[in-house]
């Protein structure tokens, strides 16, 4: 899985404004985000998912 940049309480201030722009979804990804694709990967509804890296980095332009 790549979450992209998460705010899991490393990122200064400066690092959010830095990454902000990069985000169309508006804002930088939370632990909460992350957590529910795993959720999801650990259901029973993700059984035909095999072998992928699932992207959850709200659009994430990583520039």
């Amino acid at each position: 899985m790549n979450p992209g940049p998460t705010d899991s309480g490393w990122m200064n201030e400066d690092t959010k404004r830095h990454l902000l722009a990069q985000f169309p979804a508006g804002r930088i990804g939370k632990p909460e985000d992350v957590a529910k694709v795993i959720a999801f990967l650990t259901s029973d509804d993700s059984y035909w998912l095999t072998g992928q890296t699932i992207r959850c980095e709200g659009g994430f332009l990583g520039k």
